[in-house]
């Protein structure tokens, strides 16, 4: 299975997803013109300034911010806290001194050629919706031949409210407080108000470490659940992201993948491929507050890329994306920190600093 993004670039503007291979491109729920160039960013290679005293560990310079940022890593609530155990791969803190891949120099080079990395927000993000003991229940069915589908035979918590991205890849995640679960769905369609539809689906422990409870994977390239390393929209409101994010690639090695991946849809072969759960992590010796222009979403992914890093789930067509809540039925407060449109490309973030980790936590 490959339920990931491929994009490709039509008017100017790069559509990732699967609808990239062939099938019909959805529009933007809202207009959300793609900035290729904003200024003031800074040039690959530039001297980037390093924080002048800054306490051991502290990736950015601001001593606040990391106070902030572990401020919300309580349990995950309907809006605020965060999923999975506090020693999950994707909540566990890269050490001060953490171990570089032999292969980071080539395998980040082959995805930052261009020290850019989009963000999936909009057409193929990843909306969540809460689900709590008063959320309507509803039956599953999976269309795909791949095994026993762990969203059918019973019922499910879904809010009336929830629908899929409006991208091909139909994603739909529901965070049940009740079960303290999180299920993904690849391709789902609602049917009518008590039965959905999905190619595939699987449900995660909201306290274990972030891969299906059944065994079967997560609906993901790397088979983890699909909220794992997602930028929650009040994240972005408070500017915190006390988590590693998630991204995809088209370089994904092919039968090769690290925990917290449980397997691949990765098909590169070159010498220089990411394997699925492959960590990265921005150079925490950066002062991004200095950074010129850096909007402050900018500025909160990055911090997150220091403290946490970054851990490749999927198999793409871009470079290199990372993934978002897609608002719906919620004021979007991606414009506001700066993040001005589907795909933005975060130029202000100093990505030729980024670098590969040996293991999942960073040792």
């Amino acid at each position: 299975m490959t339920p990931s993004s491929y994009c490709v670039v039509e008017g100017g503007v790069e559509r990732c997803g699967l609808a990239a291979l062939g099938g019909p491109l959805v529009p933007d729920p809202v207009p959300h013109p793609r900035h290729d160039a904003p200024p003031a960013a800074p040039s690959p290679g530039a001297a980037l300034p390093s924080p002048a005293a800054s306490p051991a560990g502290s990736p950015s310079g601001a001593p606040s911010a990391v106070v902030a940022a572990r401020s919300a890593t309580a349990p995950l609530d309907a809006d605020s806290g965060r999923p999975f155990a506090a020693d999950s791969a994707w909540n566990t803190e890269l050490p001060a001194d953490p171990v570089l891949d032999p292969r980071s120099g080539p395998m980040v080079a082959s995805v930052l050629q261009d020290a850019r990395a989009v963000a999936n927000i909009y057409e193929f993000g990843d909306p969540v919706f809460t689900a709590d003991a008063q959320t309507p229940t509803a039956t599953v069915d999976c269309t795909m031949s791949w095994g026993d589908c762990p969203l059918e035979g019973r019922l499910l918590r879904i809010p009336a409210e929830a629908r899929p991205s409006p991208g091909s890849d139909g994603r739909v995640i529901v965070v049940d407080l009740v079960d303290r679960t999180s299920c993904d769905f690849w391709q789902a369609s609602r049917v009518d108000a008590t039965h959905w539809t999905t190619s595939w689906g699987t449900c995660a422990d909201l306290d274990g470490d972030g891969r299906a409870t059944s065994g079967s994977g997560g609906a993901t390239g790397a088979g983890v659940n699909a909220l794992t390393g997602v930028v929650r929209t009040f994240e972005m409101r408070n500017l915190e992201i006390p988590h590693a994010l998630s991204v995809a690639t088209n370089n994904s090695c092919a039968g090769e993948f690290r925990y917290p991946a449980t397997k691949t849809d990765g098909h590169s072969s070159r010498a220089d491929c990411i394997p699925e759960g492959a960590r990265l992590q921005l150079d925490p010796s950066i002062d991004v507050d200095a950074i010129p222009g850096i909007t402050p979403g900018e500025r909160a992914i990055a911090r997150a890329l220091q403290i946490y890093g970054a851990i490749n789930r999927d198999n793409s067509g871009s470079p290199i994306c990372i993934s978002f809540e897609t608002p719906i039925a919620e004021t979007d407060p991606f414009p506001a920190a700066g993040l001005v449109g589907d795909y933005y490309d975060m130029p202000h973030i100093p990505w030729e600093h980024v670098r590969g980790r040996r293991s999942w936590d960073g040792r």
